[in-house]
């Protein structure tokens, strides 16, 4: 949808709202999703975990590299000793049958590398989705529950850069009282100055 066809669509949205709204008085608000999404507490903890999974696979996969080294080192002198003028016919076919079944196990170990590395990135992708996902629902269930309290017609979303709104008054912002509501029982370890609304400069 192109922006001519989203302002269209905003018009119209608005006109049928006010249509149906004839008696009573229309009243439109604005949030930034954007920074609810990034003030919310539950964020930085989705954030935490998802780069614990992170380093845990890193260190997986160095763990798994290491020991394909390792395995690789092993055929190399093999292979090398397989090739020793000075050792018998039978060693050198015996060597060069130890380095056939080293060089099975290298390219298992490079299989099953990336095949986890596959697997676990994808793993790790769907959960930060799931995750965004979750959180956004949560932020739009208290933004809805912020709009009927306020009795607030239409909610429009200020923060995106998508977002049809031009201009809107600092009083119709109601992305302080979202932050608030939504870090309102935020755990102690997961507060901080960033994730609390800005307080009101005092005139």
């Amino acid at each position: 949808m192109n922006r001519s066809l989203r302002i269209v669509t905003f018009a119209l949205l608005v006109l049928a709202i006010s249509a149906g709204s004839a008696r009573a008085q229309l009243r439109i608000a604005t949030v930034d999703l954007t920074k609810a999404f990034n003030s919310y507490w539950k964020k930085r903890d989705a954030e935490t975990v998802l780069k614990d999974e992170q380093t845990n696979m890193e260190k997986e996969l160095k763990s798994m590299q290491d020991d394909y080294k390792k395995l690789n080192e092993g055929y190399q002198k093999l292979l090398d000793s397989a090739s020793d003028a000075a050792i018998s016919t039978d060693e050198r076919e015996k060597r060069k049958s130890q380095a056939d079944d080293k060089l099975k196990q290298l390219k298992q170990k490079q299989e099953e590398f990336m095949t986890f590395k596959n697997r676990a990135e994808v793993d790790i992708a769907e959960r930060r989705k799931s995750a965004i996902g979750r959180i956004i629902s949560e932020i739009r269930n208290v933004v809805a529950a912020r709009a009927k309290t306020a009795n607030y017609t239409l909610v429009m979303d200020a923060g995106s850069e998508a977002s049809m709104v031009i201009y809107a008054s600092p009083e119709t912002d109601i992305t302080p009282d979202v932050i608030k509501d939504l870090n309102a029982n935020a755990p102690t370890s997961s507060t901080s100055t960033d994730t609390k609304p800005a307080e009101k400069k005092k005139k």
